[in-house]
């Protein structure tokens, strides 16, 4: 036991000397929380400004009720929400008008033109080159319909008195958010969900990485050998995950205090992680069960290129829950959510984007904590058995047979 904490010593000190560790343990997660609550802190900076929108009326029926419907909604500041301009003229046919308006949205002039057209019945088009919420053109359709509306009550017999009192008896939509004040929060809460996950991707492939790359060293110059000839290879994988371990305990630490740093300056509020207790249980779950695959794969590691290759193969499958990550935060109890959580390789970030949004049951988190235990089990008992026979391996990859048969040795 006491060479394998000397071994561990020596592990733990080898990665926190280099230079490597203070960027990706200081600046990069630094880099990380920058990026990630940059969006909401320049969101909740800007200003809604005048849309400038062009018109295009072929009927020539609508286009002045419109443009006066839509100059009665003011933003927050007094502004108009939309700069109305008339296309309708720019041009002796339609192709010609279409052609100078898109020219105008191309050219950045308007954000998009409204068309009004007849053919086989009135058709409202929105015609853009950006992307824009759906509130600005819910207004521009409820303020169309509202001008139909109102020239059918006229034709039906309604003055113009009766009509205001019709339109004025409307309510609106209002919305109110069960845990935020406003969209605001609804997106922190969103990017907090993506900072756990993006952590524990860092620290994986960071420590995980730099673990197979000192084995791969370690047997090529040879040092493999000079430290079996002192210990078993029990002890020394018992150092070596005891080391691995204990540095990501360490950096673990390192990031809880930056995030209290960020904390105690208003930077980072975590009110808004819901379920912190078994976020940070599955992080480290999640962190064990993917060094353990690191521990056996990087055994039979002969090169830095395969180094390379296996840190990529394993990234995959930490990062494709991100892939889906707005799907898992819009439906974190979809089918798809819950595929991901119940499979080993994916179920740490999957339950880590889902514990932000959701509460799952507690019989939910035994379960796949225990899939997650048990594909642990698994996993150590064949890295073990790697790892033991996979030291001394040099020269060449070994084949899927000869992998099958160390595995097969007792």
């Amino acid at each position: 036991m006491l060479k394998a904490l000397t071994i561990a010593k020596w592990e733990f000190l080898e990665r926190i000397k280099r230079k490597s560790f203070i960027f990706s343990m200081i600046v990069m997660p630094l880099l990380i929380v920058t990026f990630s609550l940059l969006p909401s802190m320049l969101i909740s900076d800007i200003k809604d400004s005048p849309m400038p929108l062009g018109l295009v009326d072929f009927t020539n029926q609508y286009k002045k009720d419109f443009s006066n419907e839509l100059s009665k909604f003011i933003l927050p500041d007094g502004q108009p929400t939309f700069l109305i301009l008339n296309f309708s003229n720019n041009g002796t046919d339609k192709e010609s008008i279409l052609s100078f308006a898109d020219k105008q949205v191309l050219n950045n002039g308007v954000n998009g033109y409204v068309i009004i057209d007849k053919n086989k019945g009135l058709h409202l088009t929105f015609r853009t080159n950006g992307l824009y919420g759906t509130e600005k053109i819910g207004l521009i359709e409820k303020t169309f319909n509202k001008i139909l509306a109102k020239r059918e009550l006229t034709n039906a017999g309604l003055n113009t008195s009766e009509i205001d009192k019709v339109f004025n008896n409307f309510v609106t939509l209002q919305k109110e958010y069960i845990e935020g004040k406003d969209e605001n929060d609804i997106l922190k809460s969103f990017i907090t969900s993506y900072l756990f996950i993006i952590l524990l991707i860092t620290m994986v492939l960071f420590s995980g990485g730099m673990f197979v790359r000192s084995l791969v060293l370690e047997k090529s110059n040879r040092i493999m050998e000079i430290i079996l000839s002192s210990c078993t290879s029990k002890q020394l994988l018992l150092g070596k995950v005891l080391g691995l371990s204990v540095f990501g305990l360490f950096q673990f630490l390192i990031w809880f205090l930056l995030g209290i740093f960020l904390y105690k300056t208003n930077t980072f509020d975590f009110s808004l992680i819901k379920n912190i207790e078994y976020q940070i249980l599955f992080f480290v779950v999640g962190y064990i069960f993917y060094s353990s695959i690191f521990i056996g794969l990087g055994s039979i590691v002969t090169a830095d290129s395969e180094a390379q290759q296996l840190t990529g193969f394993l990234s995959i499958f930490l990062i494709s829950p991100i892939l889906f990550a707005f799907q898992i935060i819009s439906s974190p109890n979809s089918i798809l959510a819950l595929v991901l959580s119940y499979f080993p390789l994916t179920a740490a970030p999957a339950m880590l984007l889902r514990l932000n949004s959701t509460n799952p049951s507690v019989m939910e988190i035994i379960s796949v904590i225990s899939v997650l235990v048990f594909s642990l089990y698994l996993v150590v008992l064949v890295s073990s058995k790697l790892f033991r026979v996979g030291l001394l391996n040099t020269g060449k990859k070994p084949t899927l047979k000869e992998i099958y048969a160390w595995l097969k040795l007792k």
